[in-house]
């Protein structure tokens, strides 16, 4: 039995890492989506013209940057806590990290046409799944006991602060059809109000 137990065991440090790793590399993609301008006869009103046209997809970096923020401090708090790594939870880990590993198209493609409905439903989505990966690992990792529960009014306020997160991020994927400039604003509120809600969330810690 113990031998199985230590089969099924990854080492929590390398794992760390390597998330850590493939999270920077995700971040580095998403600013190279940002492109320099292309103006045939570069005069000041030329450049001017084709910086505005970028400065959607620009906002749109922002808000993703600051989102894949904090899913690290999430993810990294969330390490913290668990004592142990099994090939399971590594596993649902790494099938999160591909549903991320799209923001940098999803967010280029719905900032970038931010006018397009369905440019827009597939940023959201791709935002909601993230959001909705982060919950899975947290309940296996809850369910198999990789991590001591301790009922406190700081976590009810995290899963409080996490649902609401999830909830305003599926109004914005049916708002993206009806007006995607609000369901852009939506998608873009909730890492803020994330980062907001958490912090305020530590009062409660016990």
């Amino acid at each position: 039995m113990e031998i199985k137990h230590e089969f099924i065991k990854i080492e929590k440090e390398r794992f760390v890492m390597f998330m850590d790793a493939l999270m920077a590399i995700v971040m580095t993609i998403m600013v190279l989506e940002i492109k320099i301008p292309e103006v045939e006869n570069l005069t000041d009103e030329g450049l001017q013209k084709e910086l505005h046209k970028a400065v959607t997809p620009l906002i749109g970096f922002f808000v993703s940057f600051g989102t894949l923020t904090m899913l690290w401090f999430s993810h990294h708090d969330l390490m913290r806590d668990i004592k142990g790594i099994t090939k399971q939870f590594a596993l649902l880990n790494f099938l999160w990290i591909i549903v991320i590993a799209l923001l940098p198209f999803s967010t280029a493609l719905g900032w970038g046409y931010s006018k397009s409905s369905l440019a827009v439903f597939i940023y959201a989505l791709n935002v909601f799944l993230v959001s909705m990966g982060f919950g899975v690992l947290f309940r296996f990792a809850v369910a198999k006991k990789l991590m001591p529960v301790m009922p406190s009014q700081y976590n009810r306020a995290k899963q409080s602060v996490a649902l609401s997160g999830i909830a305003l991020l599926a109004i914005a994927m049916f708002l993206s059809f009806v007006n995607p400039g609000v369901s852009l604003f939506i998608t873009a509120l909730v890492p803020l109000a994330h980062t907001m809600l958490t912090v305020f969330a530590y009062k409660f810690k016990s």
